[in-house]
């Protein structure tokens, strides 16, 4: 073979090693660009006023037997609204949150995430209140420790803790939740709480939102009603999210409730009496 041959075969060769490089460099880059996530949620606008419907939808890509997505709105003061929907034969879903809610009275950003099965199954999206409280204002402030004051029923009784690395300071109802007060929690620890379903009801799934100080909590681990959260120094709070509390009022109230009753019945039956004809 004389040289022009092997020069000729080495330029052949070459075109050809770029062909298939420029064609495995193509088919990546078409499988990044069409890459399918595993959920997806969007908002039919980024902005609101405080008398408006949040619509939200979306969609997820492999469809899981039994798992339902849970909705978790969260704002400048905490969570907002939770809420659960199942997705359609098409893996398509769709959800409202009403801004009229005393709990979305305050401007600013509102978070608003939606978590399918696995928390590592997460989308979220970011909306903006306007035309409300401006958070950090007095009336607002004095708004929100007026709900805080009403809303602080006491569950000591109610909900088994154990803990390590602090102490429990409170546990109360809170919006849809159990929200534990940690004191003095210098190293981190673990907090492990057991929900009965006849206080706090979990999620169709059976199970519990988390959330510590405020954020997701990611090491969060459940075993029946049993909920362990592992958290760091400093954490003030942890809040066990399900899709209501049960005993809204607790037993004082279901007590004034039943008196209250049979104070009915007793005048009522009394009013007649005084209107019988004598005989």
């Amino acid at each position: 073979m004389n040289v022009k041959s092997i020069v000729l075969l080495l330029a052949v060769l070459s075109i050809g090693s770029m062909s298939i490089a420029s064609q495995a460099f193509a088919d990546h880059h078409g499988e990044a660009e069409y890459m399918v996530m595993p959920i997806d949620i969007s908002t039919d606008s980024d902005t609101y006023d405080h008398d408006s419907t949040i619509e939200i939808s979306g969609h997820v890509s492999t469809i899981r037997s039994g798992a339902a997505v849970a909705i978790v709105v969260s704002g400048p003061m905490g969570i907002a609204s939770v809420d659960q929907v199942n997705v359609d034969s098409n893996g398509d879903f769709s959800a409202t949150v009403e801004t009229g809610s005393s709990l979305m009275k305050y401007d600013g950003e509102y978070k608003i995430k939606a978590t399918y099965g696995d928390k590592s199954i997460n989308d979220t999206v970011i909306v903006t209140l306007e035309g409300g409280i401006t958070v950090g204002s007095m009336s607002g402030d004095d708004d929100h420790h007026e709900a805080e004051h009403h809303e602080a029923y006491d569950l000591t009784d109610d909900v088994r803790t154990s803990i390590t690395g602090g102490s429990v300071e409170s546990v109360t109802a809170g919006n849809n939740s159990v929200v534990i007060a940690i004191h003095n929690a210098e190293d981190g620890g673990e907090l492990t709480l057991t929900v009965a379903s006849d206080v706090l009801a979990p999620f169709d799934d059976g199970t519990y939102f988390v959330l510590v100080d405020g954020e997701e909590s990611d090491d969060a681990s459940q075993s029946g009603n049993m909920v362990t959260i592992p958290f760091d120094a400093g954490v003030e709070s942890v809040e066990v999210i399900g899709t209501h509390v049960i005993p809204e009022f607790g037993t004082i109230t279901a007590l004034i409730l039943v008196v209250a009753i049979v104070s009915i019945i007793a005048i009522t039956a009394k009013s007649r009496l005084s209107i019988m004809p004598k005989l």
